[in-house]
């Protein structure tokens, strides 16, 4: 696994070396979420993966570095058109809880559905499902989504609570409200805890493979040249990084891996 590990990190590294992405601090955000979901996909079997919510592109491109044949689906599919067709991907519309699957079943080894699943409007369980007839006998699905017990989260609706704040910020609600047809899965629906994610999967006919909490984004903002601009806001964020790196489970990001069960 060590070595899944260097390898989906120096393939993410090279992303950005190469990068012709316009979207430079959507990859700083989400870098070492790449690094983690690409390690374990290099972990499992088969070379045909399907990438859920491919925009904007970025993890798809390090799929094919990495050697696999890539498909994806996405709900604005045309929103990067031109790097679908650069990359030579094909993208199909799909929105997961209103239309069937665009693939035939039993054509992918691999399914990643990352940081999509709490955009959901419906229960996930009949997604869970639909994906399992994608994949073939004994295929895998990766699920990575924000941790529900994520320590920077659980302050927050501490101080909501003490300070007597709508848990829901004036911002947010405001931009939750206004959100019509498919732009409504540009907000969350809610989050999920990691036995949540076990369960479901288990209810939809898939076994365990692995579990994992990463500090995707705790990282992010504690580089050095942050600390002169805003060093409190740095302190905050470093302390919270330091909580985290001891308390595993109250880390930003949780990653599961299934495998379609044979019953």
């Amino acid at each position: 696994m060590h070595d899944h590990k260097q390898q989906a990190q120096k393939i993410v590294a090279q992303y950005a070396a190469a990068s012709q992405s316009n979207k430079p601090e959507y990859y700083r955000y989400h870098k070492i979420r790449f690094a983690a979901i690409l390690a374990m996909v290099l972990s499992l079997p088969g070379k045909r993966v399907l990438e859920i919510g491919v925009n904007p592109g970025q993890f798809t491109e390090m799929l094919i570095n990495a050697g696999y044949e890539v498909y994806g689906t996405d709900i604005f599919p045309e929103h990067r058109a031109e790097v679908w067709e650069r990359l030579g991907v094909e993208v199909r519309r799909w929105n997961i809880d209103t239309e069937e699957p665009p693939y035939a079943p039993g054509m992918f080894d691999i399914i990643i559905f990352s940081e999509v699943i709490e955009h959901l409007a419906n229960p996930p369980l009949a997604a869970l499902e639909q994906f399992a007839t994608l994949l073939v006998p004994g295929g895998h699905l990766i699920i990575s989504t924000p941790n529900q017990f994520y320590f920077k989260s659980r302050m927050r609706t501490l101080f909501d609570v003490l300070l007597w704040l709508p848990f829901d910020h004036t911002d947010e609600f405001e931009r939750w409200a206004t959100l019509r047809s498919d732009a409504r899965y540009y907000t969350h629906s809610r989050l999920f805890g990691m036995k949540q994610l076990a369960w479901m999967a288990q209810v939809s006919h898939y076994d365990v493979v692995s579990e994992e909490y990463h500090a995707a984004y705790e990282p992010v903002g504690i580089e050095w040249a942050r600390f002169v601009r805003a060093p409190h806001r740095w302190l905050v964020k470093s302390a919270i990084a330091l909580i985290t790196a001891l308390l595993w489970k109250t880390r930003s990001m949780i990653l599961i891996a299934l495998r379609k069960s044979a019953h």
